[in-house]
């Protein structure tokens, strides 16, 4: 597993910033980061023609303004304890493309990003960043708990999923969080007549013998990290079983791993992630990256 050296945060000084900015502290507490980067995206039809003589006094000032406002709200305590810097980009076209292409100059480990409550222009945004980002993303929402006593990781045994526990494993092992595996068996990949006990029965015992494996493969004890194992039906997605299962479990965090580009994967790890970015929720979602895998789907897109 790739250790978190490294948190790209992104800001865009409105409400959700005071969300970010603690939690950022809190992930690089528990990651144990070395580095946090504060990135604001001015776009550029916001500011005069480049050919304008204003342009650079106009740019310039922004800069100051938003480096300022934004020192203001980084607490002292988090400047103390890891390295912050707060970055501002012109973006011509593309916001999320520019968020991207610096995630990618700065060798980001994490990126986070904010999740207004019913804010459509930012879901899309969010999409951008999800299906294209190299690094693990975090998905924070509106008021997120800030501790993370409790983790729900959602497996279905792929490297993608593996890559996931063991960052999940992480955060059990460094801050004692209760860890808790959630897989959903695809039912669309039964035999006929799948609805019948014998077959759920059997599916059940598949599904317990490959945690147990999976347990193995990290020197684990199954019976130390339940799994809930629950089946795919029509009427419930899988990400809002895998949601719902999260809040009965009271959960801090959501993990769940995807490979390749997350919003075209056919998966159901990959549908799951999807799901789970477009809801409204008050859980935060660490989508957590298979790198090996996703330059493979990278250069099938292209």
């Amino acid at each position: 597993m790739k250790t978190i050296k490294h948190i790209l945060v992104c800001l865009d000084l409105t409400d959700i910033d005071k969300h970010l900015i603690p939690y950022a502290s809190l992930a690089a507490r528990v990651f144990h980061a070395d580095a946090v980067t504060f990135i604001h995206v001015i776009q550029a039809y916001d500011l005069p023609n480049k050919s304008s003589k204003s342009f650079p006094d106009v740019k310039s000032s922004l800069n100051a303004m938003i480096r300022e406002e934004l020192d203001g709200r980084i607490d002292e305590k988090f400047r103390n304890s890891v390295s912050t810097r707060i970055k501002t980009r012109v973006a011509e076209e593309d916001a999320a493309e520019e968020i991207l292409s610096f995630a990618g100059e700065m060798d980001a480990d994490l990126l986070l990003i904010g999740q207004k409550y019913g804010e459509d222009r930012q879901k899309r945004y969010g999409g951008e960043l999800s299906a294209k980002s190299e690094c693990d993303i975090l998905f924070v929402p509106e008021d997120p708990p800030l501790e993370i006593a409790r983790v729900l990781c959602a497996i279905d045994y792929s490297k993608a999923s593996k890559a996931a526990f063991d960052r999940a494993l992480h955060l059990h092992r460094q801050q004692n969080a209760h860890l808790v595996c959630y897989y959903i068996q695809d039912s669309t990949r039964s035999y006929f007549p799948a609805s019948t006990q014998k077959s759920a029965s059997q599916n059940l015992s598949r599904a317990e013998t490959r945690h147990q494996e999976l347990m193995e493969q990290f020197g684990l004890d199954p019976e130390a990290f339940p799994c809930r194992i629950d089946a795919s039906e029509a009427l419930t997605s899988e990400g809002e079983k895998l949601y719902n299962a999260a809040e009965d479990d009271n959960a801090d965090l959501i993990i769940v791993g995807a490979a390749g580009h997350t919003a075209t994967e056919t998966s159901l790890l990959g549908n799951i992630t999807e799901t789970l970015r477009r809801m409204e929720k008050s859980i935060p979602v660490m989508i957590v990256k298979d790198r090996e895998n996703k330059k493979f789907f990278a250069q099938l897109l292209s």
